[in-house]
């Protein structure tokens, strides 16, 4: 009679080792899955709005934008409209977050601009950031500041 209780105890304890595993794979498939969810959340597109230099530079000829924003990186003409194309990235410092005694490195970022001009004068400005999740309209305000009066 202890000989059946003791081989049923190792049964069930055998039977309950087997779903422990089992139990901690779940668990670990949940906790990735988790993960997997907070990540992707974060990576959604930032919001690209209106912006005080940006809208500053609305009504001005090609010349006065060429002269406060400089030289584009691409210039191109599609029939009587001109896009010029601006891009500026984060400055090396920003690029860091510091942690400690040390400093962390974030991903690089910046923004590209585009200014379309119809009949020589700027109708429009354009700010796509680069990632897109991330907000780097500060970027390319930069660029436009030396054109706010």
């Amino acid at each position: 009679m202890l000989h059946k209780l003791s081989d049923q105890i190792s049964a069930s304890e055998r039977t309950s080792h087997r779903t422990e595993p089992s139990m901690l794979h779940l668990l670990a498939i949940a906790a990735g899955m988790l993960g997997l969810a907070t990540v992707t959340g974060c990576a959604t597109a930032a919001t690209v709005g209106e912006y005080p230099n940006q809208q500053k530079v609305i009504g001005k000829s090609k010349a006065e934008v060429l002269a406060c924003a400089g030289k584009p990186v691409k210039e191109q003409t599609r029939n009587d409209v001109v896009l010029l194309q601006y891009y500026r990235e984060a400055p090396i410092l920003e690029e860091s977050q510091p942690v400690g005694k040390g400093s962390m490195s974030t991903n690089r970022h910046g923004c590209w601009a585009t200014v379309v001009l119809t009949d020589d004068r700027v109708t429009d400005v354009r700010y796509r950031f680069a990632p897109p999740s991330m907000d780097a309209s500060n970027d390319c305000e930069a660029i436009f500041d030396p054109c706010a009066p």
